[in-house]
Parts: structure tokens; C-alpha cells; sequence
């Protein structure tokens, strides 16, 4: 399946990037329960890449397992 184009008019693209250009904590809960908490470096329509506290490293999320997006900040 292709993963449809980001479309920066959607207005919840819009929100998730201002999250990310003011450098503000999301917590992300994942499909299979996980949940994660960290600061989105970069996105893209498959991925998140998101900066853990403590971590040298983004992770990489799965747009598709993303239930849920809360700013912390």
C-alpha cells in the first residue's frame, strides 16, 4: 500500500509541526499501549522522529501506530 503524501493544509500536520518548531514534549501512545514521551525532531508520512530525554538517538515511529498525540508542555 503507498502511504499517501503529508499534506501541510491538514490542519492536525500543521499543529504536530508547530509542536515540533517550538521544541515542545509530546507524549505518543502507540497501538500496542507503549507510551512515549519526547520532543519530534522531524516527520514525514510514514515516520515521527522522535528525541527521547537521555537519548543520543531519535526513534523512529510509525505514523500507522500512533493513537494518540498530547503536547506536555
Amino acid at each position: 500500500m503507498e502511504t499517501p503524501p503529508l499534506n501541510p493544509s491538514l490542519p492536525g500536520i500543521r499543529l504536530i509541526q508547530s509542536w515540533g518548531r517550538d521544541k515542545i514534549p509530546l507524549s505518543l501512545e502507540l497501538a500496542d499501549g507503549l507510551r512515549l514521551e519526547g520532543r519530534l525532531l522531524w516527520q514525514d508520512p510514514e515516520f515521527l522522529a522522535l528525541e527521547r530525554p537521555g537519548s543520543s538517538q531519535p526513534v523512529l515511529i510509525n505514523r500507522r501506530a500512533v493513537l494518540i498525540i498530547r503536547p506536555l508542555g
